[in-house]
């Protein structure tokens, strides 16, 4: 009886070793088809060559998800650097190409022995021009850590302005008026000046001769209107598009297109706007928005 009853439990014994190692097994292979899923999820770059989440239990689909999302995250990063990286080199291209122009004027003025003191403040001018937009095209990329708001006299920030291009006026003899309102507004004055001599500097650019006017307005609008060369009504829809320089810029080999690109995109961040209208022979006129609509 003895013997029976030990048979049975040496049978007992073996079957539960049986079945202990056929669910140890089930287990382990569980665990290696999890690592090796979370190992190709380690070593995959395209997330549409990973397995089908919904073939994996709760946890296998909790480390997909974790690790698709630290893999998105990185190649989001990846594209930005890329893109800021070629944003940087297309414009220090543009930048070397406008720059060469007011210094072979000025080595010309030289060799030639015709330096004068208009001439030579003119080209100063324009070469600090675009050193000036260098410096913030690449602080453009971090915006909202170069804010510092305040009140601002709007025609007195304007005023200044043009004081600073009053050689460019009187070398190209183009007349420059502004009218008496004057209104305060709370916005960042070093941003609002660039935008303003942006503006200012493709007047005067763009007018061979004749005049710019500027009107500063209650409802905190400034009007620039010049009587210059105007722009085409086909490029007007694309004017504020980076690297775009329409008629005017093949005409001008100097142009970047850059300028208004960074003077609508410093506004709407500010929280402002601008209008351009033009018209080919009668001049171009530029409406500045300074009314705080949302700031981005």
């Amino acid at each position: 009886m003895r013997s029976l009853n030990l048979n049975v439990a040496i049978d007992a014994l073996w079957g539960g070793c049986y079945i202990l190692v056929i669910v140890s097994g089930f287990l382990f292979w569980k665990w290696r088809r999890a690592n090796s899923i979370l190992k190709k999820l380690l070593s995959e770059d395209e997330i549409h060559q990973v397995p089908n989440i919904l073939s994996l239990t709760s946890n296998e689909r909790m480390y997909q998800l974790f690790i698709q999302k630290q893999q998105y995250d990185r190649e989001q990063l990846q594209a930005q650097l890329n893109e800021n990286m070629q944003d940087m080199q297309d414009y220090y291209a543009m930048w070397a190409h406008q720059i060469k122009v007011p210094i072979s004027v000025l080595d010309l003025m030289n060799q030639t022995n015709t330096v004068d003191k208009y001439g030579t403040s003119s080209q100063l001018i324009v070469i600090n021009q675009y050193l000036d937009m260098m410096l913030h095209f690449i602080r453009l990329k971090n915006f909202n850590q170069d804010l510092a708001y305040q009140k601002i006299n709007v025609q007195k920030l304007l005023k200044s302005v043009i004081n600073g291009y009053k050689f460019l006026f009187i070398h190209k003899n183009v007349s420059i008026s502004i009218n008496d309102v004057s209104f305060t507004i709370l916005s960042d004055p070093k941003w609002l000046q660039f935008v303003f001599e942006q503006v200012v500097f493709n007047a005067i650019k763009y007018t061979p001769q004749g005049k710019i006017n500027i009107v500063c307005k209650n409802d905190n609008q400034v009007i620039i209107t010049d009587s210059g060369i105007g722009i085409a009504q086909s490029d007007l829809p694309m004017i504020f598009n980076k690297g775009y320089t329409g008629f005017n810029g093949r005409l001008n080999s100097n142009a970047s297109g850059l300028g208004l690109y960074m003077v609508k995109k410093i506004l709407n961040n500010l929280g402002h706007d601008v209008v351009i209208t033009s018209k080919v022979g009668v001049g171009t006129t530029v409406i500045i928005n300074l009314q705080q609509v949302e700031i981005k």
